[in-house]
């Protein structure tokens, strides 16, 4: 019902897309200001062998022949150049089927010109060290994570589902991190120094659950990285880079319902910025959203924010010493009828792309919205926007900058018509907490929110449906997650079981014994000189246990059990020293 509502809007204030899948689209979209040198041009909406009679020439290069590569899902083609093309030149791309935004029988963009000021290259600082909550593992010396603290929870309420963070910026080391409802560790794993992972989570790949995040560099305000898909034994299935040029930005690492994966990009062009008091020849970050075809690493679509958005419609201004950032794209989702709903953070606005087209189908929020936002339903530079299953959005509004804004909050937003109003408010009380950048709101399955606090606010809180706290946890060392989520979560490490031994003094040994990352470990059962000794409960990540004198341990190994005593996996023999 709510997307019709907004659908009606597009209709009487936007503009129809309606008619426009008959054509074949072309990526860069026609009129695109500021295309990469290295760019593909991506048809989609025909088979390869319909796209027939395509000719590609630059203002300044010529004419390009090239490589014509489908993509996976048998429903377009990326013509690959066997040229770059030149900076400020024109683009003119002609094929026999009709293509969206042809003018002439041609499309038409414009390749960027390099920017005055681009991003500084130094990534940020890694503190590193060994910080008081971090923990330690007699089994796995080498995993140091910090410790998740629940500081309150009511058990009745809460949802199915372990915690995903990645702690990734304070002292300490910093990595991908899964624990269980009472913030005892499942699973950690290490990202080197100077890297960062970002957008921790579950998502579904070829129909099963994976874990996917962003992991690289991060410098002033963005990255430049790619994403990973492992799986269910954590082995990596997938490294998926941006493409065009193009390095992927932390902001998201989005998969779709076609196995495809949405990144955010911020790229240095040139640009006028004289209409918002900034020099002829400016140097602004483009926003852009691509969706990459994961198997083939082939572009799909890509939306540039530049072209699209006027600049006036910024809250920010052009700073003096690096480019502007006129819309700080943050978020992309998919939407139930495959157009994209993308957070623009700069704009204080949802916008929402059609996916065939790339054309911008309506504003929610902001100077142009299209949308009448009541009461206090306006947010004021947001993080992750996304739609719930009943047609509500859910924004982590900052209500900030400037710094530090107002308190932050997540909400949830109905959408009725042409009005916008404010359905839950979720703070976490006394409801005075700021958090001025990064941060998430996820709904659960069972009508509760999960609400990460980002940035410098190692906080996060489930809510029930009511808006009430029923769950408070934070990271203990002074680091932060940008989201943090609840899934459920089942696996079984292809690495086996981790076992250290030492003998006591007085004879015997203590064992410690972990299994990083496994679920469904219930009990361990000890092998002494590989005869069955003793078999204890599994305690948290790492179990102790002792072993008497008698008879004297020579080696010890251990099985993982499960919740009906078989075998899992097995550690190797070690002997205690």
């Amino acid at each position: 019902m709510v997307v019709a509502a907004i659908t009606a809007v597009v209709a009487v204030g936007c503009g129809s897309s309606s008619g426009a899948a008959s054509k074949v689209a072309v990526f860069p979209m026609a009129g695109t200001p500021d295309a990469n040198t290295h760019t593909q041009i991506s048809f989609r909406g025909a088979s390869p062998a319909q796209l027939t009679g395509i000719k590609v020439s630059g203002s300044k290069s010529g004419k390009h022949s090239g490589v014509l590569k489908p993509h996976s899902d048998g429903n377009g083609a990326s013509f690959i150049p066997n040229k770059h093309f030149s900076s400020g030149e024109t683009v003119s791309v002609k094929a026999d089927p009709s293509l969206v935004g042809e003018h002439k029988g041609r499309v038409r963009f414009t390749i960027a010109s390099p920017a005055p000021i681009g991003v500084p290259g130094h990534v940020q600082g890694d503190p590193a060290g060994n910080p008081g909550g971090a923990q330690h593992f007699k089994s796995r010396p080498d995993l140091q994570p910090p410790r998740i603290d629940i500081l309150s929870k009511k058990k009745s309420q809460v949802a199915a589902g372990d915690l995903f963070l990645a702690p990734k910026g304070g002292p300490g080391q910093d990595g991908t991190e899964i624990t269980d409802g009472n913030g005892h560790l499942i699973w950690y794993k290490r990202v080197p120094h100077l890297t960062s992972p970002l957008d921790f989570r579950v998502q579904q790949y070829q129909g099963k659950p994976v874990l996917t995040w962003w992991q690289g560099g991060v410098h002033h305000g963005q990255g430049q990285g790619h994403g990973i898909i492992v799986d269910s034994a954590y082995k990596q299935i997938a490294h998926v880079n941006a493409g065009n040029g193009y390095k992927a930005d932390f902001h998201e690492f989005q998969l779709s319902r076609e196995d495809t994966a949405f990144f955010v990009i911020y790229e240095p062009v040139l640009a006028d910025l004289t209409a918002v008091g900034g020099p002829k020849r400016g140097s602004v970050l483009d926003g852009i959203v691509q969706e990459v075809d994961i198997k083939t690493g082939l572009v799909l679509f890509e939306w540039h924010s530049l072209g699209n958005i006027r600049t006036t419609e910024s809250y920010s201004t052009p700073p003096k010493n690096a480019p502007f950032d006129v819309v700080h794209v943050n978020s992309v989702a998919e939407e139930k009828n495959g157009n994209l709903l993308v957070s623009e953070r700069d704009l204080h606005s949802a916008i929402e792309i059609d996916r065939h087209t790339g054309k911008l189908l309506w504003r929610l929020g902001g100077k142009k919205s299209n949308f009448k936002m009541t009461a206090s339903s306006q947010f004021v530079s947001q993080h992750d926007i996304r739609r719930l299953d009943d047609g509500r959005i859910t924004v982590f509004d900052n209500g900030a900058p400037p710094y530090p804004g107002r308190p932050a909050r997540g909400i949830a937003l109905s959408v009725k018509g042409h009005t916008v109003k404010l359905s839950r408010s979720l703070q976490r009380p006394p409801g005075t907490l700021h958090s001025p950048s990064q941060g998430n709101v996820q709904g659960l399955p069972n009508g509760n929110f999960m609400v990460g606090w980002g940035g410098s606010t190692p906080y996060f809180d489930e809510f029930n449906s009511k808006g009430k706290v029923v769950l408070d946890g934070k990271i203990a060392v002074d680091d932060d997650s940008y989201r943090a989520f609840r899934f459920p979560w089942v696996a079984k490490p292809s690495a086996p079981p981790d076992v250290a031994a030492r003998k006591k003094s007085g004879g015997g040994a203590n064992v410690w014994v972990s299994w990083n990352g496994a679920t469904e470990v219930a009990q361990w059962q000890v092998l002494v000189n590989g005869v069955p000794g003793p078999k204890v409960k599994k305690t948290g990540f790492e179990t102790h246990i002792g072993l008497g004198g008698t008879p004297p341990v020579m080696t010890v190994q251990v099985q993982a059990l499960d919740k009906n005593g078989l075998v899992i996996g097995t550690s190797k023999v070690v002997t205690p020293g």
